[in-house]
């Protein structure tokens, strides 16, 4: 019986260590997709904007917790953030149909306190590139 309760305690805690690591490599892989279909929407929206000959935008809105991609033909994808990242704010970007972008930028999703998952737009092609810092 004794040794009964023993392997039901190691089990016991080998569970209660497992869970909390499974949980933030889920959360890890949900925000990383995430971001990664951020990148691949923005590609997206560069080859409408060049296809239609408009303008594309990108939406983030924060307290929709949501990222929005339009052309003037209406909107085509809504993004809902994971329920692990917030972004503090609004913001817009353009480009053009020559699928150039006006001004660099950075987007800093927040996944813990004072750690950013950054989106970066460069200028010319607005090639987009996600970094977890």
């Amino acid at each position: 019986m004794i040794e009964v309760v023993a392997v039901m305690f190691i089990l016991t805690a080998l569970a209660l260590v497992a869970v909390p690591v499974g949980r933030g490599a889920l959360t890890h892989r949900q925000e990383r997709e995430f971001m990664e279909t951020v990148v691949e929407e923005w590609e997206m929206l560069k080859m409408k904007a060049r296809g239609d000959t408009v303008n594309g935008n990108m939406y983030v809105n924060g307290s929709k917790k949501q990222v929005e991609f339009s052309t003037i033909n209406g909107t085509f994808r809504i993004l809902k953030l994971p329920p692990s990242l917030t972004f503090d704010g609004y913001s817009t970007l353009i480009v053009n149909p020559r699928a150039k972008i006006g001004k660099a930028r950075s987007l800093n999703f927040q996944y813990a306190k004072g750690k950013f998952w950054v989106v970066s737009f460069q200028l010319g092609w607005g090639r987009a590139v996600f970094k977890k810092n």
